[in-house]
């Protein structure tokens, strides 16, 4: 049978650790079709750079200017929402393609540039964004966390350190390094400290010899977000900050708001979720930061029919848009921004609100290309308007094609999980913990989900045991011996107790040891603990 129509059979079906799984909670017929045409379609994006620079990278606009004119260019961004979407499809094959090609092609100091040309290989958009870079290690941790398989950790940790060299005295991480400029770029968005604020935390507890200063850097972003770019009189983020003015950036896109709820959960040291009620304030005409004008209903094809979806920016006004250097870039205007629109549906599954969820895809899908070359595909906006910083395409694009199977899925690229639609926000990764070392026969940990043991059976063997309060589908151990390669199993159920026996072991053998365990849908990984063999 050919592959892409077994896809289509087997739509709600994951590759989890090599066994098959349900592929978080799709919901039958119509929302499964988009799901699997979305994944066609990316599909032969990717098979048409093959046998090219860039082969296994994913093509990131359709090209319909036609063959002779086509614009072949992959963007660092759209390669890890891809790799994410192959994840969430179980892909794997496809997903390492991509992450394999990445890999390759990473500077040794650790960062992509935004873009570049597939054809030929010349760089496209010579700047080096910490954003995109670090949405390349949030690829290889849903990647790592999905198959249990950590080859592409030391790529994520190389392009985290690097990010990390332009973290500012207020906590912030500045934007990266700009060839258009030939000097670091004088901002901080919300954007990308959202997005490695999480990244941070997963790689802390995962990697003890990153735990101390990539915690440290975390707790400094989360500050940033919280104190300087958080505005609690309308309770929403903001752009972002300005290094060299200290001030605030006046833009307010609308990715900063489903976002921090996705990496922060709908509370907090601020109520995150209000931030979705500010989105939805449609009142504002042309749109004003006390009434902004992100949501839209606008007409999508000749008969006029209608669909309601999310503008990047909160006004709907008709005006010249200019960039940094006052070139004119088009004109602003009412638009649907489907990327951000499936951001948006996927914050609402988080916060518990199915339902609203539910129609916004619906809304997304009535944009969803239908047959030939377009099938499966999503535009990246509806009417092409600039919002402020470039003119939004109106081709297909990886980035909200990805993103649509993200919502459908119900997965959080922020923190590798798949949500239930519950309240409950995000987990926080605490820092690894080590127990001191124990004297009779074992050591126990306790937390609200699971009791955790190790205790020794001989002078060379012990045994690990995990047992949740909530029964688990399935609980993966990872240890170290003396701090030797990272080894990762599959634990035995019994009777609701998961085991795993480590042998080959020498007293005074030191075992850290920790746990990836499912609860009620989601994927949670547990802190590091240490075990003495006596």
């Amino acid at each position: 049978m050919n592959k892409k129509w077994t896809n289509m059979l087997l739509s709600a079906v994951l590759l989890v650790g090599g066994t098959l799984s349900a592929a978080g909670p799709v919901r039958a017929d119509a929302a499964s079709d988009a799901s699997n045409k979305a994944l066609i379609w990316l599909e032969s994006q990717q098979d048409a750079t093959a046998g090219l620079a860039f082969d296994g990278l994913v093509d990131s606009f359709e090209d319909f200017w036609g063959p002779n004119n086509p614009k072949q260019i992959v963007y660092t961004y759209d390669q890890a929402v891809a790799a994410i979407a192959f994840v969430v499809k179980g892909e794997r094959g496809r997903a390492e393609k991509v992450l394999n090609k990445m890999r390759d092609i990473q500077d040794p100091q650790g960062f992509w540039l935004n873009s570049y040309w597939y054809n030929n290989g010349a760089g496209e958009e010579i700047r080096k964004h910490v954003g995109p870079v670090v949405w390349m290690a949030m690829a290889a941790m849903a990647y790592e966390k999905q198959y249990n398989d950590t080859r592409y950790r030391p790529m994520a940790l190389k392009a985290l350190d690097w990010s990390l060299q332009y973290q500012q005295a207020n906590g912030g991480v500045a934007g990266g390094w700009s060839g258009w400029t030939n000097s670091n770029e004088p901002w901080s968005s919300t954007e990308h400290n959202i997005d490695i604020y999480r990244v941070l935390q997963y790689y802390a507890s995962v990697d003890s010899s990153k735990a101390a200063s990539y915690n440290a850097a975390a707790a400094k972003v989360k500050g940033f977000l919280d104190n300087k770019v958080w505005d609690e009189a309308h309770k929403r983020f903001t752009g972002g900050w300005k290094n060299d003015t200290g001030l605030i950036d006046p833009k307010i896109p609308l990715d900063v708001n489903p976002w921090g709820v996705l990496a922060l959960g709908t509370s907090g040291t601020h109520n995150y979720g209000a931030s979705l009620a500010y989105v939805e304030n449609a009142n504002g005409s042309p749109g004003t930061i006390d009434n902004p004008r992100y949501k839209q209903t606008l007409t999508y094809n000749d008969a006029g029919n209608t669909l309601t979806g999310y503008d990047f920016d909160w006004t709907d006004q008709v005006m010249p848009a200019h960039d940094d250097n006052g070139n004119q870039i088009g004109s602003t205007g009412a638009d649907v921004w489907f990327e951000g629109t499936a951001f948006m549906s996927l914050a609402y599954y988080l916060q518990g609100n199915t339902a609203k969820a539910d129609a916004i895809n619906n809304e997304i899908i009535k944009k969803q290309g239908t047959s030939g070359a377009s099938l499966g595909g999503i535009p990246y906006s509806l009417k092409g308007t600039s919002n402020s910083y470039w003119v939004m395409a109106q081709q297909n694009c990886v980035s909200s094609t990805g993103w649509l199977i993200m919502s459908l899925h119900r997965f959080n690229p922020f923190t590798g999980q798949y949500l239930t639609g519950g309240t409950t926000p995000p987990p926080t990764t605490e820092p690894p913990v080590t127990p001191p070392p124990t004297t009779g026969t074992g050591s126990e940990n306790t937390t609200a989900d699971y009791t955790a043991k190790a205790a020794t059976v001989s002078s060379t063997e012990i045994s690990i045991t995990f047992k949740p309060v909530t029964p688990a589908k399935y609980v993966d151990l990872h240890y170290k011996i003396n701090s030797g390669d990272q080894q990762n199993f599959r634990m035995t159920d019994s009777s609701g107790t998961w085991r795993k026996n480590i042998t080959g072991l020498a007293k005074g053998s030191k075992v850290e040891y920790w746990f990836t365990y499912e609860k009620s849908g989601p994927q949670y990984d547990s802190p590091h603990y240490s075990y003495t063999v006596n």
